[in-house]
């Protein structure tokens, strides 16, 4: 479940279809697709403390009540409206945070710093029919001209954020839903993390990894897709469980997805951790997060439980 934003598109002709599809073949070979879930301990689900929901009352030591609310990033509307008892619990309280604000800002900080700007092109990094396979995948995102002329520049995590993700719609996100309502009862709102921040984090990844990312993703992007809906009902079901041992699956390379995983979830959810516990301090405060953060092992809810907050699902 490697999650995050948008972009990109440019179609090349391809003179020898029968050479790139051959090349393409062998070269994705490396990146066979398993739908085994990695071997585990056979009590895996007993250390799964939170199996069901994506709405959580927390009660601080200091007896403050706020909640947490895992979200998943997607324009599927059947997940971008929220549920009547979100709904209730958001409007009680005093205080919004998201993840981040999906706000235009935000969107041109990402733009901006998707792409090279000191002459390394993508292309030079992978394999010609691996870069061509990419242009012909991006024909799916509507992208400006501007856009596609500098898809040669983009960054090798901007690339496999974008393709790694069904086809936009124009459809409000689940986040920019909750933003709206907010807005409209007067609440104050703040984020968890900036997008310099989440940017940066993925900047750190090695380019290494993030190429590797990058080619399983053009490789399998077909099977990603439709295991996006599998997710997607999952979310929707509210089963806390499965999803979790949807991110249990095994990969092409598992050193690279756990390094992945490690910078891109549970070092950050150090960080939000500790703005979370701060603002739970004043009460009437709901976050909204993305689920993985919130259940996984090691995960927000988990951190909280041990901190000493009192914890009831209530959705």
């Amino acid at each position: 479940m490697k999650y995050i934003y948008l972009l990109i598109l440019n179609i090349f002709a391809i003179p020898n279809f029968s050479y790139a599809n051959n090349d393409i073949e062998s070269l994705c070979k490396k990146f066979p697709i398993s739908t085994k879930v990695r071997e585990i301990h056979s009590n895996h689900d007993d250390n799964i403390i939170f199996k069901s929901g994506v709405l959580w009352k927390i009660i601080t030591p200091n007896k403050k009540t706020n909640y947490l609310f895992g979200t998943i990033h997607s324009q599927d509307y059947s997940v971008s409206k929220f549920s009547p008892e979100v709904r209730l619990t958001l409007v009680k309280s005093k205080k919004l945070i998201l993840e981040i604000i999906p706000n235009n800002d935000a969107n041109v900080i990402y733009k901006n710093k998707m792409y090279y700007k000191n002459g390394e092109q993508l292309n030079n990094l992978i394999e010609k029919p691996l870069f061509q396979k990419l242009t012909e995948q991006i024909k799916y995102y509507d992208l400006s001209e501007g856009e596609l002329n500098n898809l040669k520049y983009m960054k090798p995590w901007a690339a496999f954020n974008l393709i790694g993700r069904p086809k936009p719609v124009r459809a409000p996100t689940l986040e920019s839903n909750l933003l709206k309502l907010a807005q409209e009862r007067m609440l104050e709102i703040d984020s968890l993390e900036t997008m310099d921040e989440i940017i940066s984090s993925l900047d750190e990844l090695s380019i290494h990894d993030q190429l590797n990312i990058l080619k399983d993703t053009i490789c399998n992007r077909k099977y990603i897709i439709e295991e996006t809906k599998t997710l997607i009902g999952l979310y929707i079901k509210r089963n806390a469980l499965e999803i979790v041992k949807f991110s249990k699956k095994k990969h092409a390379n598992e050193s690279i997805y756990n390094q992945f995983m490690e910078k891109m979830l549970h070092d950050r959810n150090k960080k939000m951790i500790k703005k979370i516990s701060n603002e739970f301090e004043e009460g009437d405060v709901f976050v909204a997060v993305g689920i993985l953060h919130l259940i996984a092992k090691r995960g927000i809810l988990e951190k909280l439980q041990n901190l000493g907050y009192a914890i009831e699902t209530i959705y």
